[in-house]
């Protein structure tokens, strides 16, 4: 039985090894593109400029009602607008909750 030769490059196979680099190479790229959530624009700053890496995060928009409504935590918590955004620092009298003696 003679020994089969087959050609080492056709021209599907050639569209095949391309089709499969490029995805290899851009596969991983498309689904980061992909996966990466719409970016909302950011929230106006509610402490000063120079104090940014302290202001309040972002929260879900539905989580607003039942964060508003526990109140404050301390002073440096905020209150939240309908969009998730803080709107302003609770402050030094804004009922921050008073833990009990010990």
């Amino acid at each position: 039985m003679a020994a089969r030769r087959f050609p080492s490059a056709t021209p599907r196979s050639g569209l095949l090894k391309a089709w499969l680099l490029g995805g290899w190479l851009l596969g991983p790229g498309m689904l980061l593109i992909q996966a990466q959530p719409i970016s909302k624009p950011a929230c106006p700053l509610v402490v000063p400029a120079n104090q940014a890496l302290f202001q309040p995060k972002r929260i879900a928009p539905d989580q607003v009602p039942a964060k508003n409504a526990r109140g404050c935590l301390s002073p440096d918590d905020a209150i939240y607008g309908a969009d998730g955004c803080p709107s302003r620092l609770c402050g030094r009298d804004a009922g921050v909750i008073q833990l009990p003696s010990p």
